[in-house]
């Protein structure tokens, strides 16, 4: 067998050196006449360090590379630390490997001089491409006809294989520009510039600094907006002063290493949208050609160098079948690779935050993650939690989706898959790029689109206090008794209009009505702002005449936590307390100690470790999460009214909702838990579940018995 690779980038190098470790014939056809040294700094995480140690030469990595000890994240004007990311021998030690930062001209040119000289050929540019059932053709510029039994292209943004396979695409650009540096130490002297990712964060701008050569030669990337640089063209070299001119307000230190760069070059930041198909018989891609990103989780590199153990892998072993064997590898990257791109991207927005606001938030909610999340596994455990080598001895179905859940998970019954789809698909690549604000708009849409309001229902806009929420009842309803919902979400999605559905069914459940509030988010809003909305709206109900003993509390996830939440605090203010609560898999330990946040990570369409984290720390910032109005668990629950919890076995959120059912019982609150089976996160949102409407039927008997039908009539709105 002989493979034909297109590129002699680190992606094809590193796929011609993985074949050959295999046992695989391979040639790669490198357009460039010279290996020049080019570039500048690159990262190489743990997910590719595994790679490169199973193909001998992590050690060549380790003797001219840097293993930087953390990441620190510094305020750009001030210099203050604002998060730190550990690495060094602890990330070795949770990820399988350690991290190092290289100089690109390096790196490349180990794995060329790992490449036998038969095995590669420079000034060889690929400028046509044919396939037959037998083999594939690449027609040389010179008019060279090379075959081979495969082609991989592995030539970049601009890749010429990737237009063969799917014509001419859009790229797009990220409204960014990257100025490169390469500063030697010696310029770089009292500055004290440790062997660490020295990171800097600006409005709109970054300093992505660090060694790529011990104590020899620095590396910087300054991030600019794009109209911060007036010219007619860009080019690759630049006006430091131009350079400077961003960074008029840098602290001290980051002012002084910019000033000790002897030359920058200027590139703009492109990316491509993830595809769902790279791959035609013989002929597939790798790398930037196949998922071009924006550099911004350092791993682009790494993406690539993963992608060519699994080809050269599923290629061992299936010889015999060389198009099923690219569609296997296919089949087993490209949930992964999209999942890495709209994460860089996101990565990128966060970043890159210009107005004030949005940076402090940005900033608190670094502060929070801090706190649960001490290792920043949520931050990078993204794309460096992964042994390549391992997961390509598994089934395909393990690798993780752009939301984190296991592509072959599948649930039993057809309803609950149903479910189960609906959850996988709320969230496309473009909302996770996107962040919050994508992700907002992706669930208000998931929500409204699939649940509609019913036909004989209301829903009317009103005011609780100074807080939104919508009245919804059946146009014939009686007085009856009144549900105050808060809707999920994590403190940081979610809305009132996107729960209408959901709280007919409420309404009907007690007889009576249901409010549904649009409580504030984080992290524009952080704690308490979720809680100090959720007791003015419970007190504006009692101010129009609405009986305590008449108002079901209820909530799913977050809301099903702040349900709780609101409980204790009314307790502890001395309001009188409503008639019963209603919790959906509440999200009530914002520290994430359960025990089924980990266990079940990859098996939840709704809910993930990451995810959950990154929510939880939007909403408490620099608060203490164990206070018990941000995490009721941790609270003292005697005195309670009656509490009916229920969730699915199997998710995230299950010891959330177990440990406060216990906590609750043992508190000698009146408790009702039910778990239900082979189902989703919040399955009551789903009308046309089975354990839905049993579920449902029990919570309107259980509510019969527990409230006090309200027999005061409401006073109008003011």
């Amino acid at each position: 067998m002989r493979i034909l690779v297109a590129g002699g980038g680190i992606g094809g190098l590193t796929t011609a050196i993985a074949l050959r470790h295999h046992g695989i014939d391979a040639v790669v056809l490198e357009q460039a006449e010279v290996m020049a040294e080019i570039g500048a700094g690159i990262q190489i995480a743990s997910n590719a360090a595994i790679v490169l140690r199973e193909i001998g030469l992590e050690s060549a990595i380790r003797a001219v590379g840097v293993k930087p000890l953390s990441y620190d994240y510094r305020d750009l004007r001030s210099g203050r630390m604002l998060y730190q990311a550990p690495l060094g021998d602890e990330a070795a030690a949770r990820y399988g490997a350690p991290m190092y930062n290289i100089h690109r001209a390096d790196l490349v040119q180990i794995l060329f001089d790992a490449v036998p000289p038969e095995a590669k050929r420079l000034g060889a540019r690929c400028v046509g491409v044919s396939q037959d059932r037998d083999g594939v053709e690449v027609r040389l510029q010179t008019g060279e006809i090379v075959r081979g039994d495969a082609l991989v292209g592995c030539d970049g943004i601009h890749s010429a294989v990737r237009q063969h396979l799917r014509g001419t695409e859009e790229k797009h650009f990220a409204n960014i520009l990257m100025w490169r540096s390469l500063i030697p130490a010696e310029r770089l002297e009292g500055l004290g510039l440790e062997e660490r990712g020295n990171y800097w964060f600006g409005p709109g701008r970054t300093l992505i600094t660090y060694w790529v050569r011990p104590k020899n030669l620095y590396s910087v990337l300054a991030s600019v907006p794009a109209q911060e640089v007036q010219r007619e063209s860009w080019t690759d070299s630049g006006d430091i002063s131009e350079m400077l001119r961003s960074f008029d307000d840098a602290e001290p230190r980051a002012r002084a290493m910019l000033e000790a760069c002897p030359s920058v070059f200027i590139t703009g930041m492109y990316y491509r949208d993830p595809i769902d198909n790279w791959t035609s018989g013989r002929v597939t891609l790798l790398g930037d050609a196949a998922h071009p990103m924006v550099p911004f989780l350092a791993a682009g590199a790494g993406q690539s160098i993963e992608d060519a153990w699994t080809f050269a892998r599923v290629l061992a072993r299936r010889q015999d079948d060389v198009p099923g064997a690219l569609l296997e590898y296919q089949h087993r990257r490209l949930p992964r690779t999209t999942r890495i791109q709209a994460g860089a991207r996101a990565a990128v927005k966060l970043m890159h935050e210009s107005e004030t606001d949005r940076v402090r938030n940005r900033n608190g909610r670094w502060k929070g993650m801090a706190r649960i999340d001490p290792l920043a596994e949520t931050s990078w455990g993204l794309a460096w939690d992964y042994n390549v080598v391992k997961a390509t001895e598994g089934p395909p179905g393990e690798v993780l989706n752009v939301t984190g859940l296991r592509e072959g998970k599948r649930l039993l019954r057809p309803e609950g898959q149903r479910a189960f789809e609906l959850w996988k698909y709320a969230f496309r690549p473009e909302d996770v790029a996107r962040g919050h604000d994508g992700l907002r708009e992706a669930y208000d849409r998931f929500l409204t689109e699939n649940f509609p309001l019913p036909d004989h229902f209301e829903a009317v806009e009103e005011e609780l206090g100074d807080v939104k929420a919508f009245r919804v009842a059946a146009s014939d309803a009686p007085r009856g008794n009144v549900v105050l919902h808060f809707h999920g979400g994590g403190y940081l999605i979610g809305s009132a209009k996107g729960s209408l559905e959901y709280a007919s069914r409420l309404a009907a459940a007690v007889g009576g009505s249901c409010y549904t509030v649009d409580y504030r988010l984080a992290p524009e809003h952080p704690y308490p702002a979720a809680i100090d909305d959720a007791i003015a709206a419970y007190r504006a109900l009692l101010a129009r005449g609405i009986a305590a003993s008449s108002i079901l509390l209820s909530g799913e996830s977050a809301g099903g936590g702040l349900a709780v939440a609101l409980a204790l605090a009314l307790r502890t203010a001395g309001d009188p307390l409503p008639g019963a609560i209603l919790a959906v898999a509440p999200f009530a330990d914002l520290t994430l100690s359960g025990p089924s946040v980990r266990a079940f990570n990859g098996d939840d369409p709704a809910a993930n470790r990451d995810l959950l984290t990154f929510m939880g720390a939007s909403y408490f910032q620099g608060h203490e999460p164990t206070d018990p109005l941000v995490s009721p668990l941790f609270g003292d629950l005697t005195g309670l009214p009656p509490l009916f919890v229920t969730a699915t076995q199997g998710e995230c959120l299950l010891d959330d909702t177990t440990r406060l059912a216990e906590r609750a019982e043992k508190a000698g609150v009146d408790v009702t838990l039910r778990l239900v089976e082979d189902s989703v996160h919040v399955y009551t949102i789903f009308p046309f579940l089975p354990e839905t409407r049993s579920t449902m039927d029990e919570v309107a008997d259980w509510a019969q018995r527990k409230l006090r039908r309200n027999d005061t009539r409401p006073q109008a709105a003011e």
